[in-house]
């Protein structure tokens, strides 16, 4: 129509689709957080995840995201369990 739409028209919209198919409550905002956890989930590098945010800093992705990448700290934990290993087998 020419227009441009209002975010609290998107917000109304977005509550009022989530109560009319009996889904919990949650904040548009929240899809995007949703969206940047499950691409870290499939190992999208935090680079691309910051560029799909769109946020201008790097630091910014990784500080809100990074406590979500579990699989990298339980590899970098059986790394150094590894290394410890090897060292008592010596």
């Amino acid at each position: 129509m020419g227009r441009l739409i209002r975010p609290g028209r998107l917000t109304y919209s977005f509550c009022k689709i989530l109560k009319q198919n009996n889904l919990k409550h949650i904040r548009f905002h929240d899809l995007r957080y949703s969206c940047a956890s499950i691409m870290l989930a499939n190992c999208v590098p935090m680079k691309q995840i910051q560029e799909w945010l769109r946020h201008a800093d790097f630091d910014t992705t990784v500080n809100i995201y990074s406590h979500l990448n579990y699989s990298s700290k339980l590899d970098s934990a059986n790394t150094i369990s590894g290394v410890f290993e090897f060292a008592n087998k010596k």
